[in-house]
């Protein structure tokens, strides 16, 4: 007696791989799911970035600023209290 074929199991049953059973435009679209969380994960930390950035210039001029004698800060049009209330503000506030 000859061995019987038996065809291979993905070949019985199609819905074995479903991923092959899903149109194309569906199986795209992970991959383009992940280029958009890159993306967003991109764009938050160069904004971080861009927020450090400009804490830290607040925090060197206000501290130059309070280092500024009256004659100079008379020149720039303001007084000692306005320079004052300005190197009192922390370093996030606008």
């Amino acid at each position: 007696m000859l061995p019987r074929q038996v065809p291979a199991p993905h070949l019985l049953r199609p819905s074995a791989q479903p991923h092959l059973l899903r149109p194309l435009a569906q199986r795209a679209r992970r991959p383009a799911a992940v280029f958009k969380i890159a993306g967003a994960l991109a764009t938050w930390s160069l904004r971080t970035g861009d927020t450090l950035l400009l804490w830290l210039e607040r925090y060197r001029q206000r501290r130059a600023l309070g280092g500024l004698s009256d004659h100079m800060l008379k020149d720039l049009g303001l007084s000692r209290s306005d320079a004052g209330r300005e190197t009192d503000k922390r370093f996030w506030e606008g």
